[in-house]
């Protein structure tokens, strides 16, 4: 199953005050709090359900949401293939899209903007990946700013999503796992595309966490 992934958007203020060296706990209590609320309510496993946000009870209600990717998403095993699936169909993808998913992609997966020199000259830009590389502790750590920047390219890219199928069906390498299916490859940008929608329209952050 691999290394899961637990997804936070965070009103960043309430963050940053919050001493650094202390991020990481407080971060993780918040979110394993959300978990022990829901397991109280609903006896499944997460990744048994679809993607679904989870909001806190007081007091913590007001500072966070997390979101769980469901049943493709739960592990970060399965993001790490959406962007493998990536690799393999994005030469036969047009330039402008291919831009587009590249830097929509690759701050959220791998910390950096490896793509850059193919990027299309009128493709939304994003804030240098330095502002948004993550701590040692987290899976990601995407500044505000950052956020304002993916939320951009994602408006570009959803309505193009579809066009991926057929360059999907055709080049993306059968393998075992959850990935090989067009639908669910879409369906974890989605809920990427929901994380930073639902972040930008508060002025948030996102954070990734190891689980």
């Amino acid at each position: 199953m691999g290394m899961c992934i637990d997804v936070l958007i965070v009103d960043w203020d309430h963050l940053m005050s919050v001493p650094e060296d202390q991020h990481y706990t407080v971060l993780h209590e918040v979110g394993a709090s959300v978990d022990q609320e829901w397991w109280d309510a609903e006896p499944q496993h997460p990744s048994s359900v679809g993607p679904q946000w989870f909001w806190p009870s007081p007091p913590a209600l007001g500072w966070f949401g997390k979101f769980d990717f469901g049943d493709v998403g739960y592990s970060y095993t399965d993001h790490f293939r959406t962007g493998e699936r990536w690799e393999e169909i994005r030469s036969f993808v047009e330039p402008g899209l291919r831009s587009a998913v590249d830097q929509f992609i690759d701050p959220l997966f791998w910390g950096g903007l490896e793509y850059m020199p193919d990027r299309d000259a009128d493709a939304p830009s994003i804030v240098p990946v330095g502002e948004s590389s993550a701590p040692s502790d987290h899976l990601l750590w995407c500044r505000p700013a950052a956020v304002s920047s993916l939320k951009r390219l994602w408006e570009s890219v959803d309505p193009e999503l579809g066009s991926l199928r057929g360059p999907f069906g055709q080049y993306a390498r059968a393998d075992f796992g959850s990935l090989n299916d067009f639908d669910a490859f879409a369906g974890l940008l989605r809920g990427w595309g929901d994380v930073i929608g639902q972040a930008e329209l508060r002025g948030w952050g996102v954070v990734g966490l190891r689980c």
